[in-house]
């Protein structure tokens, strides 16, 4: 199949990947009752079951054997990509206690520029001037986004575990790209869901974090939480790895504070401040920008 005929195809499932993970906030909100770490700890549980079943099935039809393109060198990949999944899902639902809401989103902006350069430096794949240029205008959306929140402040410590959290993505996205070049996304979502839910799940025990005693709404929004942005927008994201750069899934995350943003008024019924408007339309301005350019589907290693 040619790869203009392919790209359609492609950007519908990375704008759907897009879309479901962008709800995370959203559905994090309403399951409020379970502490964070809970939460990230049912999301990975429930994901690694989901894509799980979904891989046993096509791997029992298909005659394969489990895992396929799994083997023994993957395993240091493998480990990077569920510790990063792990330390960013840790980091930003702590952050979330001690940092402003601005503080999060510029730095959810700026981390396509942090995985430019990882790209750049352990990948050997190009950093494109419009994508610089559209990063540039993202993270201007960005601070402008996040003058509607300056009076919450913020702490050191906070502003450190959301740096920390979006420096995580990047590990994430650079191995995932790595793995992907040669193992199916089923391989890749079951192996690494399932290990970053091992160690969201030791992390949760270890501080006291309890798994049961919530209401019947909380449970729901939990699996709700685990189905839309995990199991279904993160594997999409995942999925995408093989056709395009780690910068340019990071480059479209950029949409996800305006996604939620725009979810949060039918759902929570939270109204958007102009300057959230105006940030969400130049975050969005600035992936058109980078994504023409980088969008392009990048040749399989």
């Amino acid at each position: 199949m040619s790869t203009q005929r392919r790209e359609p195809w492609l950007y519908l499932g990375l704008i759907a990947g897009v879309f479901a993970v962008s709800l995370a906030a959203i559905f994090i909100r309403l399951a409020g009752e379970a502490p964070p770490l809970t939460i990230a700890t049912y999301r990975l549980a429930i994901g690694a079951a989901l894509t799980g079943g979904f891989a046993a099935q096509t791997w029992l039809r298909s005659g394969q054997r489990p895992f396929p393109g799994l083997v023994w060198k993957d395993l240091p990949l493998i480990i990077v990509a569920s510790l990063s999944l792990a330390l960013h899902f840790w980091a930003w639902t702590l952050s979330l206690a001690h940092t402003s809401v601005a503080s999060s989103v510029v730095l959810v902006t700026a981390s396509p520029l942090m995985v430019a350069v990882a790209s750049r430096l352990l990948l050997g794949e190009p950093i494109y001037k419009r994508a610089l240029v559209g990063i540039g205008i993202g993270l201007v959306g960005g601070a402008v986004l996040a003058l509607g929140d300056l009076g919450e402040g913020s702490e050191p410590f906070g502003d450190l575990m959301a740096f920390l959290g979006a420096v995580a993505i990047v590990g994430y996205l650079i191995a995932g790209r790595r793995l992907r070049s040669h193992m199916p996304a089923a391989t890749y979502n079951t192996a690494v869901y399932a290990a970053t839910a091992v160690l969201l799940a030791a992390a949760a025990l270890v501080t006291g974090a309890p798994f049961n005693g919530f209401r019947t709404d909380t449970y729901l929004w939990l699996v709700v939480t685990a189905l839309v942005p995990q199991a279904i927008g993160h594997s999409l994201l995942n999925w995408s790895l093989v056709h395009v750069t780690a910068t340019t899934i990071a480059i479209a995350v950029m949409a996800e504070p305006v996604i939620a943003t725009i979810a949060a008024v039918p759902i929570l019924g939270e109204w958007p401040p102009f300057t959230s408007v105006l940030g969400g339309a130049l975050i969005l301005a600035g992936i058109y920008v980078a994504m023409r350019r980088t969008g392009s589907p990048a040749k399989p290693q």
